[in-house]
């Protein structure tokens, strides 16, 4: 049987209250889909690659740069934000290398957009991450937050996305919380087990957003142009550690070890000057 044939579907409601949000599906640890909710933003009516080159194309910027689309270890570049904009417009499905501005802190490299959004209700934190992700026919590997939740936020063009739960980790090659297939359509003889994993796939339209539960497994795909704001948030060390079937046990012992390490070399660096 086609893996085709086990696409599910994820709940898509509109603007829900926080109440009926964290009841539904942050308490169950379910993806959903959320209408409404950003056609307040600035960003709807002005995120365009008109508007960010008047306001902010002479700014550098770190982005990724893709052999044949695979998103993981890509060599970071450092580019004008007009270049890159130019480049965008201009980069094929097909092409051999391309190039993707994400996982980039809005305020810190574009502060002069970072007042055209806010953050959602649904982000019920006090600490978050605000990450962009602008551009044009890439894609990210498969992969799951191992920390905490994220909510998407589709500013403009459109995004599809394949979600796995948990339980399906032992059909996609995982290496801690990344797949090790970086294909697509996949390459069915290299990696035969993804024939039998079940998915749920969908499209994030401009003004939409999606929450992602901590551990599940997500490839988002982009074609036209599009701009998103992410928001990530921790969850607790007691849900962290309280892995679903199909993580493997060891996994929030050796992710809390990475966290603690990173943040430790974070601090140094500030307390020599070096961000």
């Amino acid at each position: 049987m086609d893996n085709d044939d086990f696409s599910c579907v994820v709940d898509r409601i509109n603007s829900p209250t926080l109440e009926e949000f964290n009841m539904l599906y942050v308490q169950s640890s379910r993806p959903v889909i959320i209408t409404g909710g950003l056609e307040n933003w600035t960003a709807s009516s002005k995120w365009n690659p008109y508007y960010f080159k008047s306001v902010c194309g002479s700014r550098t910027v770190p982005v990724k740069r893709m052999n044949n689309g695979s998103y993981l270890n890509a060599p970071i570049e450092m580019l004008k934000f007009d270049d890159y904009l130019d480049r965008v417009s201009s980069q094929k499905p097909n092409s051999e290398e391309r190039f993707y501005l994400s996982e980039q802190p809005i305020k810190k490299i574009l502060p002069e957009i970072a007042s055209d959004f806010e953050v959602p209700v649904y982000v019920d934190a006090k600490e978050y991450l605000s990450m962009c992700y602008i551009g044009s026919h890439v894609n990210s590997q498969i992969h799951f937050h191992p920390y905490g939740k994220a909510l998407l936020c589709v500013v403009s063009g459109c995004k599809r996305v394949k979600l796995f739960s948990p339980d399906q980790t032992d059909f996609l090659y995982c290496k801690y919380n990344f797949s090790k297939i970086d294909c697509d359509p996949v390459d069915l003889d290299k990696y035969p087990l993804y024939k039998k994993a079940k998915y749920y796939e969908c499209e994030i339209r401009a003004g939409e957003m999606m929450f992602f539960p901590i551990y599940w497994w997500h490839g988002v795909q982009t074609d036209e142009f599009s701009s998103a704001v992410v928001f990530f948030w921790d969850d607790s060390r007691k849900v962290r550690w309280n892995s679903p079937s199909g993580i493997p046990r060891h996994y929030p012992f050796l992710f809390e070890v990475n966290s603690f390490v990173v943040k430790a070399r974070n601090r140094i660096r500030q307390f020599f000057g070096e961000e």
